[in-house]
């Protein structure tokens, strides 16, 4: 788990000074994106929340 959490702090803190968003970073980030019937948006991203325990 700690390995984890350096990998996402790793690679949150390479966006972090960025001056543009670019495709490369959404890519890296977000796996996809669905537009339900309403058009609400549903992100599925890269990463997942680490669970305490």
């Amino acid at each position: 788990m700690v390995e984890t959490i350096e990998k996402l702090k790793k690679e949150l803190l390479q966006f972090l000074n960025f001056d543009e968003l670019t495709e490369d970073i959404l890519h890296r980030l977000i796996n996809r994106i669905e537009v339900k019937e309403d058009g609400t948006p549903i992100i599925h991203y890269r990463f997942t929340t680490p669970k305490i325990e």
